[in-house]
């Protein structure tokens, strides 16, 4: 017979609460894959339901930018002016929602809408050029999105677990919030070697798939 049955039972319970705890946690893990892989179906479905419409002006429009670009019309600083001032707002205004009740829709919203411009981007781009077009899609993302894919999903996440803490009246304690500025502090590292990417390399890739593009 055990000597302190309270002892016991009290262990039981915690061990029983803690399951439970890892358990709502499973539950409640932000599904960022799924969002950006429900985003990437619609991207590829709607240019091809659309595509009588507008969309070959579209991809017209990207392909004539790039082009200007690879001629050198614009300066790789003044590119990367524009590059900081327009993704680095988009993260910091994305960082900042994950302390209020907006990080969870934001979260949901940003996953869907990467999702959905990767695929639109691919989808226009095979739609107006075929097999070439495929070859464009990629030069407009490569190799910038190799960081800024897993760079979304990771600080989204952590945006969805801050902000549903709120939802869920938790509050935001400091231990909490330094984990979350230093998980933000980590994303934006490789953020900005995206950026870089996107500044300097991926123009060269442009050039090179337009050159091949006017081959054919």
């Amino acid at each position: 017979m055990c000597a302190y049955p309270g002892l016991v039972s009290h262990r039981l319970v915690q061990g029983e609460a803690m399951k439970q705890s890892e358990i709502m946690k499973k539950k409640t893990r932000f599904p960022a894959l799924i969002l950006f892989l429900c985003g990437f179906l619609a991207g590829n479905l709607i240019p091809n339901i659309l595509w009588k419409i507008k969309w070959q002006q579209k991809t017209l429009a990207s392909i004539y930018f790039l082009s200007i670009f690879a001629a050198g019309n614009i300066s790789g600083t003044e590119y990367l002016k524009e590059l900081i001032k327009i993704r680095g707002s988009l993260f910091i205004l994305s960082v900042l929602c994950g302390f209020s009740i907006f990080g969870v829709p934001l979260a949901v919203a940003g996953m869907l809408f990467l999702g959905f411009l990767i695929g639109t981007v691919a989808a226009m781009s095979i739609l107006q050029f075929g097999f070439a077009g495929g070859l464009i899609g990629a030069g407009l993302l490569l190799p910038q999105y190799l960081f800024y894919i897993p760079v979304w999903m990771y600080l989204m996440a952590q945006v969805w677990e801050l902000s549903l803490g709120i939802w869920k009246n938790k509050g935001l304690f400091p231990g909490r919030c330094r984990r979350y500025l230093i998980s933000a502090g980590i994303a934006l590292l490789v953020y900005a070697a995206g950026i870089l990417t996107e500044c300097y390399i991926n123009p060269w890739i442009a050039e090179k798939l337009l050159t091949f593009v006017d081959f054919f």
